[in-house]
């Protein structure tokens, strides 16, 4: 039987780390466009990645046929939203988000706020589910925003309930790019806190007059794989107060776990948080 011959790359890669430049390209050119909040010109994306506007031509034109980018009129290029849909196929996301969503429509009915639902996505919180409050003046995340993990009650909830050795990689991570609020001292005192409690209250970080209540998630095992928050945003027309919305949304967050297969036949996994693995995480 005939062989195939390695490329230079795939040598230099080694049995388990093959390189694919073609892919790496394409991702390259996704990651970047991701990061950007305004729409591209191909000259401008080859520029910033270090490529030939060839090499980035032909990443465009697969990128476009297979959706996963827009060409406006003005010929720029903008992502669409099938990066997003994809990851609502994943099947632990879609069946949290099936779980939650009747849930959380009835907390913001009985709570006069808005709400939405949140997993860590390596070093972010990213938002997979938001309930707009059902009062004129509301305050909402949009579907799909990406925030620095420590910039957000849900992220400090998620990240204070990883796992030691996961919890310290992130953190180390943090530290390093300069993403943290505070010192390590400070935030590690923070989350322990959090983990301490079992949730975070606090004033929002982003939004001046705004309270964070953020509920951790459970699946069937105990792991914490969501957070669940209500931006608490005071005003005469809300019927209830900060205290009421804060046990109604507790006890969103218990139906929705419960929903996923968390109870009390399971809590002995509360003790030990070494086994539980993050479904969304890097």
């Amino acid at each position: 039987m005939a062989s195939v011959a390695e490329t230079p790359d795939e040598a230099e890669g080694g049995r388990n780390g093959y390189r694919v430049p073609a892919v790496e390209k394409a991702l390259d050119v996704l990651e970047f466009m991701a990061s950007s909040a305004e729409t591209l010109t191909q000259t401008e994306i080859a520029a910033a990645l270090g490529r030939s506007i060839h090499e980035i031509y032909r990443i465009l034109l697969l990128l476009e046929k297979r959706g996963y980018i827009f060409r406006t009129q003005s010929d720029r290029f903008r992502l669409s939203l099938k990066l997003f849909e994809l990851a609502h196929m994943h099947p632990p996301v879609n069946r949290l988000v099936e779980c939650a969503l009747p849930v959380m429509r009835e907390l913001t009915a009985n709570a006069d706020q808005s709400c939405h639902l949140v997993v860590r996505e390596g070093r972010s919180a990213l938002v997979v589910l938001q309930i707009d409050s059902p009062l004129p003046m509301r305050y909402s995340v949009a579907l799909g925003s990406h925030f620095p993990i420590l910039e957000t009650s849900s992220g400090a909830v998620l990240l204070a309930h990883s796992n030691r050795a996961e919890r310290e990689r992130i953190i180390e991570r943090i530290v390093a790019a300069g993403e943290g609020q505070g010192t390590r001292a400070e935030i590690e005192a923070r989350l322990n806190e959090v983990a301490r409690l079992g949730y975070e209250m606090r004033a929002s970080l982003a939004v001046e007059a705004c309270t964070n209540i953020s509920m951790p998630v459970r699946d069937h095992t105990g792991a914490v794989i969501a957070a669940l928050t209500v931006p608490l945003l005071p005003q005469k027309a809300a019927r209830f107060d900060q205290q009421t919305v804060f046990e109604r949304t507790q006890a969103a967050a218990e139906k929705i776990s419960a929903a996923l297969g968390w109870g009390e036949a399971t809590s002995s996994l509360r003790a030990d948080p070494e086994r539980r693995d993050y479904p969304f995480s890097d």
